[in-house]
């Protein structure tokens, strides 16, 4: 059948209105009694969520990183007792803390330097 004869074919035949219909079934205040009966029930399911998976799945990772970060400290206390209260010195490889624009304005540390875990990169520069 060609495009032409399947679109007359389509006109002729007459089309029914169906969201007329359905507008009718249900007056306005059912609606919006089910509309709030049903918010009610979203509302309960999503708070049940909250409480039961969100609440212990927060508190398991906060319990996993806990004992992640306590391991890394005992590691990191482990290397200090083996090299006289210091952490070893870090490779001094090339491509290591380069600065493509000079330093910082407030120095060759970055802003959230912790003397604890990363390099002094003021001492580096010293020595």
């Amino acid at each position: 059948m060609s495009f032409v004869a399947r679109r007359a074919a389509l006109r002729v035949v007459p089309r029914a209105r169906g969201f007329a219909a359905a507008a009718g079934k249900q007056s306005y205040r059912e609606q919006q009694e089910a509309l709030t009966a049903h918010a009610a029930e979203t509302t309960e399911l999503w708070r049940k969520i909250s409480y039961f998976v969100c609440i212990p799945a927060i508190a398991a990772c906060t319990l996993w990183v806990r004992n992640v970060e306590a391991e890394h400290e005992a590691h990191q206390h482990h290397l200090k007792e083996e090299n006289d209260g210091k952490l070893p010195e870090p490779p001094k490889y090339e491509y290591l803390n380069r600065r493509a624009s000079g330093p910082f304005p407030w120095g060759n540390n970055t802003l959230f330097f912790n003397h604890h875990v990363n390099k002094d990169m003021d001492a580096a520069e010293e020595e």
